[in-house]
Order: C-alpha cells, then structure tokens, then sequence
C-alpha cells in the first residue's frame, strides 16, 4: 500500500465536503419561490445559485490544483489554527448580522479582519468600506432585495 495516498487530506476532503453541501444547497435553492412583494429584476433563487455554483467551481479547481501538484509537498494538518478562526469568524459574522444587520456586520467583520491580520496598507480598507457600501447599494438601490437590518431598529 501506498503510503503517499493512504491519509486524508485536507485539500481534498474539505473542498469535496463543500462540493457536496453546496450540491444539497443548490437543489434546495432551486425551490425557492419569487419575491411576493419586492419588484426585484432577479428572483429569489439568482443570488444564492450564483454562490453555490461559484462555490463548486472554486472547490473543483482547488482539487484539480492539488492533484496536478503531486503528493511531495509535506502533508499538513487536517485542522489547522487558521481554520478555526476562519469557522469562527464566519460564525461570528452570521451572528453580527442577525443582530446589527448586514452593514454595520460587514463594516465589522471587514475592518476586524484587517486589524487580525495586522494589514497596514490603507487601500486595503478604503476597498473594504466601497465593497460593503457597493454590495448594500446594489442590493437595495438595483435589483430592490432587503439585506438583512438590524434587530434592534
């Protein structure tokens, strides 16, 4: 038996883990009934299979990449210290929303993220507060779907 192919590795399990979860994702997704009251110019359904769909692309090449490298790279951890603050941040970002709703989260999240990483280059966080407020602006001002507000307003 070969032992170069005998272990799980993490860049192939968690990419197929995702592939798989976005597949029930986007089967479920397809279920999905249109807006009753907004006049959007996209359904329901559009955003979230454009994510699903991005994200199984991304997964396959991440495989595909790994497989074309070989096995001679070192065999990393299965779980590593940057995936668990990744799950934790994504978590915690959730969270945010459903309290302060999705801009002031996403203003949150972004600038946490830059401060965690001790990013110094401030384009980095003009880009961030443009990306929030062109994704609220889009949403609502262009195709009239309500991102989540805060609780408390």
């Amino acid at each position: 038996m070969s032992n170069s192919h005998s272990y799980l590795n993490r860049n192939v399990v968690f990419p197929s883990i995702i592939i798989i979860l976005s597949a029930i994702a986007f089967a479920l997704i397809t279920q999905f009934d249109r807006p009753m009251y907004q006049d959007a110019s996209v359904d329901a359904k559009f955003f979230p299979m454009m994510i699903v769909i991005a994200q199984i692309a991304i997964c396959i090449v991440l495989i595909v990449q790994h497989k074309l490298k070989g096995a001679s790279e070192q065999q990393e951890a299965m779980i590593s210290k940057m995936s668990i603050f990744g799950v934790a941040f994504l978590i915690g970002y959730a969270l945010l929303i459903s309290v302060v709703g999705y801009l002031y989260a996403s203003l949150i999240a972004f600038m946490f993220y830059l401060v965690y990483f001790k990013v110094k280059k401030p384009i980095y966080y003009v880009v961030a507060v443009v990306f929030v407020f062109a994704v609220y602006y889009l949403f609502g001002e262009v195709f009239y779907i309500a991102l989540p507000e805060a609780t408390w307003s």
